[in-house]
């Protein structure tokens, strides 16, 4: 569909995935186009100038009619994301929690001289790093899946976390918790509960990202 709109190669050798590129699409100049998704599937996000944003809309739908194009809802997105395990900002990801304990590690170049925060990861390194992100299938779930601060229990009924976010996946047809975790918890398999509504649901801790966790969808 973007094909239609812009001269830009969006092959994958072209213009791989994690890359951007600056192009003209439709008649909007100085379109950022970053090769991501919040939704684990093969797309990009477009970011303009506001004064484009009819226009772009307006193409993207033209161009979009014969593969069948429609809107979603924030609600479909949280569903979506929830099988990828993506954080959200504000929500997953807060000053509450560091980029180690965010499970975010592949993007922390502690060897690339000072920056802020630096002597406080050296040191949550050197202690240990106390808790750990996780996605969670919750079990038993009839009418009310998580949504998040839930609560998270070891098997002796100690608080050992909480949940950030949740939703039920449609794809993978499960209730899913993403939050975070003492550390001695968070390994694939553990078996928790988490509280809803005052009920406590028996939780399993998943692999990172249930959905496709290889990105192949990313990369197609």
């Amino acid at each position: 569909m973007l094909a239609k709109l812009t001269a830009v190669a969006l092959d994958n050798a072209a213009f791989p995935w994690l890359t951007g590129r600056i192009a003209e699409v439709g008649l909007a100049a100085d379109v950022y186009a970053l090769r991501v998704n919040f939704v684990g599937a093969l797309g990009w996000e477009l970011h303009f100038p506001i004064e484009y944003a009819h226009h772009l809309f307006d193409a993207l739908f033209a161009a979009g009619k014969e593969f069948g194009i429609g809107m979603v809802g924030m609600r479909a997105m949280e569903s979506l994301r929830m099988e990828k395990s993506y954080r959200m900002w504000g929500t997953d990801l807060t000053r509450d929690y560091t980029p180690f304990e965010a499970g975010l590690d592949r993007f922390v170049r502690m060897n690339k001289g000072s920056f802020i925060g630096r002597e406080a990861l050296e040191r949550q390194l050197a202690e240990g790093v106390p808790h750990r992100f996780a996605t969670l299938e919750v079990h038993g779930v009839k009418d009310a899946d998580p949504l998040g601060n839930e609560p998270l229990f070891d098997k002796q009924g100690a608080i050992v976390g909480r949940a950030t976010s949740g939703y039920y996946g449609h794809v993978l047809q499960k209730s899913l918790a993403i939050g975070y975790l003492k550390s001695g918890h968070a390994a694939p398999g553990t078996e928790l509960s988490i509280e809803i509504l005052g009920e406590r649901k028996r939780a399993t801790v998943l692999v990172d990202s249930p959905f496709d966790p290889d990105n192949q969808s990313l990369r197609a």
